[in-house]
């Protein structure tokens, strides 16, 4: 039997289907959807992911996706917007939440490998959206503490799930690795804690040392990977969010507006005045 709940910033879905009713499409939020059981394959922005058995997708707003069901599938769906942290009042935890988005927003793209990894992850991640969808049957409130830290939960999950593929041969490497590129999101939105000079302080690499085995360990050079990360937050944030282009200046670090022009148009060819207008166009 289908159960559906729904909010204007929030909705939460568990059922089992045998056919998928609806046709592609996409929408103005993000989803976490999870597959309990089942088999078929998940069509998501034209990349076709077969499943069997539990399994987790991240999609964003901007993503088209629709479902082949081969066998009898359980569904958790969790849809929420922006706008659904306005309704938490731990801010602390909101800003940890918008920054959690962004990270797995930029490698939740690479759709050839499983977001989780384990059996074990599979288990934990079928329990945490079993327990979201009866909180929220039990209590629709977008404001309910206990969904939000749930979904985090399942987002951190995720995020232990979606480290790069990194190149290096040895595990000192990739553990290391992994600690500076995680410090990168971490301080992503300031430009001194991501210069090479103070990463190579932090993790005890000469500067020049550290550029090589930065390119050597993920195939891109620190200035590219800082700037290909920043464009994707811009991006986002032009797309999903209200802020203005000031105030997403502000926060990723730029000096000032004419800084943060040149940095977009010189990487993607338009300013960010042009790519917000392009997305309002009918």
């Amino acid at each position: 039997m289908k159960r559906y709940f729904q909010h204007e910033f929030l909705k939460v879905s568990h059922f089992a289907a045998s056919h998928w009713e609806h046709p592609v499409h996409n929408h103005n939020h993000f989803e976490i959807i999870f597959v309990h059981k089942g088999k078929g394959l998940h069509c998501v922005s034209g990349t076709y992911i077969p499943y069997d058995g539990a399994n987790l997708f991240l999609l964003a707003p901007c993503d088209y996706h629709r479902f082949e069901i081969e066998e009898e599938t359980e569904f958790t769906f969790v849809k929420f917007s922006y706008t659904y942290l306005k309704s938490i009042e731990n801010i602390q935890a909101v800003d940890s939440w918008n920054k959690d988005m962004d990270q797995l927003l930029i490698h939740a793209q690479n759709r050839s490998r499983p977001l989780l990894q384990t059996d074990s992850e599979k288990q934990k991640a079928d329990s945490l959206m079993r327990l979201i969808a009866q909180e929220w049957k039990d209590d629709k409130n977008e404001g309910n503490e206990t969904i939000f830290f749930l979904i985090q939960a399942i987002l951190a999950t995720i995020k232990r799930n979606l480290m790069p593929g990194l190149t290096g041969s040895g595990q000192k490497h990739v553990e290391k690795i992994n600690r500076v590129i995680q410090y990168i999101h971490e301080h992503i939105y300031s430009v001194e804690k991501t210069q090479a000079a103070h990463l190579a302080d932090i993790f005890g690499f000469s500067k020049h040392y550290f550029g090589l085995f930065f390119k050597e360990q993920t195939g891109f050079t620190l200035r590219e990977y800082i700037a290909q990360n920043k464009l994707h937050l811009i991006e986002n944030r032009l797309k999903y969010s209200s802020f203005s282009i000031k105030e997403i200046s502000n926060e990723l670090g730029f000096t000032d507006l004419s800084h943060f022009n040149k940095f977009v148009k010189q990487h993607r060819g338009y300013t960010p005045s042009e790519f917000r207008g392009e997305l309002t166009k009918p």
